[in-house]
């Protein structure tokens, strides 16, 4: 950097003219990184790859069938899954049906009758 001019009233001199007598060429070159592009090439960046693996209980083939099955077979199977469940719950509430007891019907408890004793008369003004 260069030396700023030396005045004998600085304080009239606007810091703008004095940045301007500094030496700038080091800070422009190095703002718009003049000589750096042919040092360093352009870095590129990584894209990300989506891949497959196996988990815990699947194996990679199943998964890709799975991955690869068409609709119309996928939707088949799960209306068949639903008709097998809804079956089998059916099957649940008949079991449960012959197994319970027919109900009696349930005799009303009579409340007991609380005796209070009469309380004091009330001493004092209008209430």
């Amino acid at each position: 950097m260069g030396k700023p001019w030396l005045r004998l009233m600085e304080r009239q001199v606007s810091w703008k003219n004095m940045f301007m007598q500094f030496d700038t060429v080091t800070f422009d070159r190095r703002k718009h990184k003049k000589g750096q592009e042919e040092e360093q090439a352009k870095k590129r960046t990584r894209r990300t790859q989506k891949f497959s693996r196996p988990i815990v209980g699947a194996s990679i083939t199943d998964i890709m069938a799975k991955k690869n099955m068409k609709p119309e077979v996928r939707k088949a199977q799960r209306e068949q899954a639903i008709r097998a469940a809804k079956e089998q719950k059916k099957a649940v509430k008949a079991a449960k049906k012959v197994q319970a007891p027919p109900k009696t019907k349930a005799v009303p408890k009579q409340k007991a009758s609380k005796v209070q004793p009469k309380s004091a008369p009330r001493v004092g003004g209008k209430r």
